[in-house]
């Protein structure tokens, strides 16, 4: 997927993370670190509730097995700002309401919740992009 400027987004913080071979993530969805601690953290896809990391800035694709390398894969992940995540169109959120995951990282108002260092993000406006639907979260 082609990625347009985003005008709208605002990173305060970003970190990198560690992506597993097997692992394909798509960019703008919430993500968490993985329970087995490494330096810099793995990450995966935020499934619903719990502690997120933040958003990933990139699409990571799965390693084919025919080309695969052996060099770490990175991801960008913004964990402070006002930030687009992807949003679920069929259970949007409205403004105010506090960040909601559903299962592949989207916003979605039929999601769990979500904390990001113990602090609640916050929808700040929905958003369509380029016919890709968005919400604009706060994350401090």
């Amino acid at each position: 997927m082609a990625s347009p400027v985003y005008g709208k987004q605002y990173i305060r913080f970003a970190e990198t993370g560690l992506v597993d071979e097997a692992t394909a993530l798509e960019q703008f969805t919430v993500v968490k670190t993985a329970a087995t601690a490494t330096e810099p953290p793995t990450i995966e896809v935020m499934g619903a509730t719990g502690e997120a990391f933040g958003v990933l800035q990139q699409d990571v694709p799965a390693v084919d097995p025919d080309r695969a390398v052996t060099f770490p894969r990175l991801g960008t992940v913004a964990t402070s700002g006002l930030l687009l995540v992807a949003a679920d169109g069929a259970n949007l959120q409205v403004q105010g309401d506090a960040l909601k995951v559903n299962a592949t990282g989207y916003s979605s108002s039929a999601g769990g919740a979500v904390t990001v260092s113990g602090t609640t993000p916050i929808v700040r406006q929905q958003v369509v992009i380029g016919g890709v639907t968005m919400a604009l979260v706060s994350f401090n």
